[in-house]
């Protein structure tokens, strides 16, 4: 149980990070009582649907790896959908046909225009950058293509204007390759996550990656010294002494028998942390599929309201790997993973999605949170391109020469070149 709660509650503060994030580094050590207040983000009608849109595959694609982790090792896990969206948003812009409808429908923004879907993300980065000086977070993008290939200019521009995606054109024949892949996820990461691919082959096509760094300070730290070991009771009834953070203020909160909702604010609030607690006769797996109700996660949090809560939280740790591609194919989006794929808004060379993978770190303690993740999409080619071999033809000696019918291979004209004195 310790493993799923942590795991849910992780999922939340990604789900939060929504109105979280930056396209640069930003924060210092302002302490919370020294800040402004959040900037509010107007969003237009359309904008709003696509904040519910985003929401919707965050808590579906968490759904379906819960499952998916329940039958495995079932672990702690951590995942952002923000991440993943983002990364496969730049992808999209490569996509055409059925596979873009399909991306189109994983990412629940079907009915949105690519300048929509793009402006959208543009101004979220713009704009959250300054809503909390105290916490440090950033989003970066980059793109690494095929030097051998040549890629579209307008899907370049694009992910550069509405992304600032560095691109660079690199050689995936050479190890060094993968060591540059690596280091950019590593800088934009603050070194949390050193490794996103173990190497690179001469068919790939690029790789579409999207980094996210996160630390914030708790409005209301926790004093260490009330930080004991404490009893956790998983599911199956499992006992384990863990440490437990505790403390006693005023936080948003509510209850609608279902669960316990906690709202535990970084730095100047912009911020925070949402808590969800099964009721004691709930299991999480009944809190997932309540979550995905339309309209619930909405209505839970109007009913947030201030209240003294006597707080108990287990200080956590998780790094996790995953491949997405099942997962992905489950919501919809298979066609991106087959030999039929269409991403000719990319490049001419027939291609296809190889992998999606995300890194994940996360650390919450009496201070606040770090967390980060990187998610890496790479794009194969279905059939790789043939390079002319260069050689030398120096007729400068006698020859033969023929004139054919090419469909039947009928010769028409033989002759030979053997000298030039009449």
């Amino acid at each position: 149980m310790l493993s799923k709660i942590n795991s849910l509650l992780l999922m939340v503060i990604i789900t939060s990070l929504f109105w979280a994030m930056s396209c640069d580094k930003n924060g210092s050590d302002v302490r919370a009582g020294d800040l402004p207040d959040p900037i509010r983000i107007d969003l237009r009608s359309a904008e709003r649907q696509m904040v519910r849109a985003d929401q919707t595959f965050a808590f579906e694609f968490f759904e379906h790896l819960f499952v998916e982790e329940s039958l495995g090792e079932d672990n702690n896990f951590m995942v952002s959908p923000l991440s993943l969206s983002m990364a496969l948003a730049m992808t999209w812009n490569g996509a055409a046909g059925k596979t873009k409808e399909a991306m189109q429908q994983t990412l629940k923004m079907d009915g949105f225009s690519d300048d929509e879907l793009n402006s959208y993300y543009k101004k979220l980065r713009e704009a959250l950058l300054k809503t909390d000086p105290s916490t440090k977070l950033s989003i970066a993008n980059a793109i690494f293509t095929n030097q051998s290939v040549k890629i579209k200019p307008d899907f370049v521009n694009t992910n550069r204007s509405f992304y600032e995606a560095t691109v660079e054109a690199v050689d995936f024949t050479r190890p060094e390759t993968v060591s540059i892949i690596n280091k950019w996820a590593s800088d934009n990461t603050n070194g949390l996550i050193e490794k996103v691919i173990e190497n690179t082959k001469p068919e790939d096509l690029m790789y579409l990656l999207n980094a996210i760094y996160f630390k914030g300070i708790w409005t209301s730290e926790f004093d260490k010294k009330n930080t004991s070991e404490r009893p956790f009771t998983y599911e199956n009834g499992t006992r384990k002494n863990v440490e437990m953070m505790k403390q006693t203020a005023k936080f948003n909160y509510t209850n609608d028998g279902n669960l316990q909702l906690v709202q535990l604010p970084y730095g100047n609030q912009a911020f925070s942390m949402m808590v969800l607690l099964p009721a004691e006769d709930k299991k999480l797996q009944d809190v997932i599929a309540t979550t995905r109700q339309e309209g619930y996660w909405e209505n839970l949090k109007s009913g947030l309201h201030e209240a003294e809560v006597e707080l108990s939280l287990p200080k956590f740790k998780t790094e996790y790997s995953k491949r997405l591609n099942e997962v992905l194919a489950k919501m919809g989006m298979g066609i991106a993973f087959a030999n039929v794929a269409d991403f000719s808004r990319m490049s001419d060379a027939p291609a296809k999605i190889d992998f999606v993978k995300q890194d994940t770190y996360i650390s919450t303690d009496e201070l606040g949170t770090e967390a980060a993740v990187v998610t890496t999409i790479g794009m194969i080619m279905t059939s790789l391109p043939v390079n002319p071999e260069k050689v030398v033809f120096n007729a400068n000696r006698p020859f033969l020469y023929l004139i054919q019918e090419n469909s039947t291979g009928a010769i028409l004209f033989m002759g030979a070149v053997k000298n030039f004195d009449k």
